[in-house]
């Protein structure tokens, strides 16, 4: 009797009974996913966003040497893959030192003979330089397949950025905000302001932010329509014999337009 009021559901129990075991099964079953991509490329561990992380002596694998796992370049402690780069990275290609290692100093100083461990460091290099090379890790980045991190002078054990790759990082962006800046046209006058006399300014071959031009020029004040722009601009700039006037700059008031010096009042470019 009871099963009789069972048969129409039997179907439905069954379905539901596959279910449940189906589940069982798949829950018990490794994440052959998460296992595969736990593994380095060489033997690297997962950092930071699932990035690989590379020793050096992992890296030393892919140099392309007969034996070796592949090419793989570093810039910055980041690794790619330029395997499909062979003719230009594979052994005895022009950049074949590249490989295997960081050597980071190299993409601005052109040192591609032989390997030794001080290329990866760049704090010697110049803002400017640092920029560029900033840049070039940006062409890896379009170019190349990316594989991971190098563990060492810019990445620790977790993959986080080293205080040393964040102080690299800083200077390039403070040449790129440099960069954009609008650049001074003239030199700063020197100036100097003494009780009993005043202010003065004057021009030298040395200009007042230590840059030697080669020329003396005369001092002018600037006039500036928007107070942005005066926010900006020097107070005082050495203008070149010869040059073409501008009405934006102007002799300071009681002084001879053809005096390399001059007292002023206070007149803050009004």
């Amino acid at each position: 009797m009871v099963l009789s009021h069972l048969v129409p559901y039997i179907r439905h129990i069954i379905v539901i009974g596959a279910a449940v075991l189906l589940f069982i099964i798949l829950s018990k079953e490794p994440d052959r996913n998460h296992e595969e991509s736990s593994v380095g490329v060489g033997q690297g561990d997962l950092g930071t966003k699932d990035d690989l992380l590379f020793t050096e002596s992992e890296l030393a694998q892919y140099d392309g040497k007969p034996g070796s796992k592949g090419l793989f370049l570093v810039i910055l402690g980041h690794v790619y893959d330029v395997e499909s780069g062979s003719k230009h990275y594979g052994p005895g290609e022009a950049y074949n030192m590249f490989v295997g290692h960081d050597a980071s100093r190299s993409f601005i100083s052109g040192e591609f003979e032989s390997y030794y461990p001080e290329l990866s460091d760049v704090s010697g290099l110049t803002d400017t330089e640092l920029k560029s090379l900033v840049k070039w890790k940006s062409f890896y980045d379009k170019t190349y397949p990316y594989r991971g991190k190098l563990i060492g002078r810019y990445f620790n054990e977790r993959g986080e950025l080293t205080e040393y790759h964040k102080l690299v990082l800083d200077r390039a962006a403070k040449a790129e905000l440099e960069e954009a800046q609008p650049k001074q046209e003239y030199p700063s006058c020197n100036v100097e302001w003494k009780e009993e006399t005043g202010t003065r300014v004057w021009c030298t071959s040395r200009s007042g932010d230590g840059v030697d031009h080669g020329w003396v020029g005369k001092p002018r004040r600037y006039i500036a329509e928007e107070t942005s722009d005066k926010e900006k601009l020097p107070f005082c700039v050495c203008v070149p014999d010869g040059s073409s006037s501008s009405p934006s700059l102007v002799p300071f008031t009681n002084c001879d337009a053809s005096s390399v010096s001059c007292f002023v009042k206070d007149e803050n470019n009004e």
